[in-house]
């Protein structure tokens, strides 16, 4: 993959800016979008054809996994301030 910085005069196609995740699509001739720290990268269509299923798949495993582990994360927090004894308080009143 040929990288380019933003600002400069591009042909015909996909390029991905993998810091933001933007794509841009030229169809025809233009000028890549951004500040000049920006760099993109040219993308094949073959390359897209490859990662489209493979994004897709890491998706659908690691959407359950991210499930679990919020609700984990969630009921493990409450579970700590209830063993600490920090569970029980009165509700503050505001005066």
């Amino acid at each position: 993959m040929k990288r380019y910085i933003a600002g400069t005069n591009v042909e015909k196609g996909s390029y991905y800016d993998p810091i933001n995740g933007r794509l841009v699509e030229f169809s025809a001739a233009g000028k890549l979008p951004g500040p000049p720290d920006e760099l993109y990268y040219k993308v094949n269509g073959w390359m897209m054809m490859i990662m489209a299923p493979i994004a897709t798949l890491l998706f659908v495993i690691l959407l359950p996994v991210a499930y679990i582990a919020s609700f984990a994360t969630l009921w493990g927090y409450k579970l700590m301030l209830l063993l600490l004894g920090l569970g029980h308080g009165p509700i503050p009143r505001h005066r």
